[in-house]
């Protein structure tokens, strides 16, 4: 289970103030490399030795500031991502491949390719006009209804079952808790986090309660919410960066590979990036009954113009049939994703 708070607030005001106000006070300070030994205790199997090269307030600010910036959206492109996820815990161990590509400015199309602990893959596109699923065995695109629009959900707060609680609701979700604890949540003081769980090929997510993190007062940046719906894990990454509670902790090599760590308040995530691009290398979460670790095999602008075939079907499968039939593709949903 990994839980990301769904209520943070931007941090990147701050951020440039205090670099701001560094820069102005001191020089650039040149990256101290500092050589660490560490020796295992006796009952230790290895002994570990690393180069580290030391983060500074200063500059661990601007990681941060960096980091969110490498994930920040850009029109006229097309972000690409594929990533490997893992997670663990009871019953078992279980890994997915996931792979897309996003439209950065509107209609905000997406185009997606799951890859099931099974090894089963499934492709599907959304956009202004509709969802889409390609069925390989069929070699058929189905074709959906036009969307309804709705409103985002927001949470609120019903009488509860039994005497002294609430119900808070959050779109399709839902969570009995105390009058406390409804107090509390009115207050700020406890915040939503949602938990995502992936079994049998089917994520689901819900969501607890958690001490509120530490709010930096600036300026009110609704659109840093996470989607709890959304596929895509970077609103949730953005989220970590934003709610001014990420701290870095330094460099840490994985899989060969130089990053920077930058983990969240609690502890309980920790994502690390590129020290030169700043994008992401790996997400990883835990949770009192396992975790879950994502890591980015490609994370990418591309641009918008010219490249409008990766967002679209019928231009990756020109040789399928296409099936307008709303009932027809009911069924194929159901077929492609029988766990939801």
């Amino acid at each position: 289970m990994s839980t990301v708070p769904a209520s943070l607030v931007s941090y990147q005001h701050q951020l440039e103030d205090a670099i701001r106000r560094d820069l102005s006070t001191r020089k650039a300070r040149r990256r101290r490399i500092v050589v660490r030994f560490a020796l295992a205790a006796a009952a230790a199997s290895a002994v570990a030795l690393g180069l580290v090269r030391a983060v500074g307030p200063a500059s661990a600010q601007s990681v941060v500031h960096r980091a969110a910036a490498a994930l920040g959206g850009k029109p006229g492109t097309i972000l690409h991502v594929d990533f490997t996820g893992r997670q663990w815990g009871p019953p078992r161990t279980v890994t997915w491949r996931d792979q897309s590509w996003q439209l950065e400015s509107a209609p905000y199309s997406r185009r997606q390719i799951e890859t099931n602990p099974d090894g089963s893959t499934v492709e599907s596109t959304s956009g202004a006009g509709g969802d889409q699923v390609y069925d390989p065995a069929a070699n058929t695109i189905y074709i959906g209804p036009p969307p309804v629009e709705q409103a985002p959900p927001r949470p609120h707060l019903e009488r509860g079952p039994r005497p002294g609680t609430y119900t808070l609701r959050y779109g399709k979700a839902s969570l009995v808790i105390s009058t406390k604890q409804a107090k509390a949540y009115r207050k700020g003081t406890l915040a939503i986090a949602w938990t995502i769980r992936k079994q049998d090929g089917r994520v689901s997510e819900n969501f607890i309660l958690i001490p509120a993190p530490k709010v930096y007062h600036g300026r009110d940046d609704s659109d840093s919410t996470p989607d709890p719906g959304s596929p895509a894990f970077r609103d949730q990454i953005l989220a970590l960066l934003k709610s001014g509670g990420a701290h870095v902790v330094g460099h840490k090599t994985i899989d060969g590979r130089d990053t920077i760590e930058i983990d969240s308040a609690d502890g309980h995530t920790s994502y690390y990036v590129d020290p030169d691009s700043y994008e992401p290398v790996e997400l990883d979460t835990t949770g009192t009954d396992g975790g879950t670790a994502l890591r980015f095999h490609t994370y990418e602008a591309l641009p918008a113009e010219g490249n409008g075939s990766l967002l679209d079907l019928e231009a990756q499968h020109p040789n399928a049939s296409v099936d307008r039939s709303a009932s027809d593709y009911q069924a194929a949903q159901s077929r492609l994703f029988p766990h939801g």
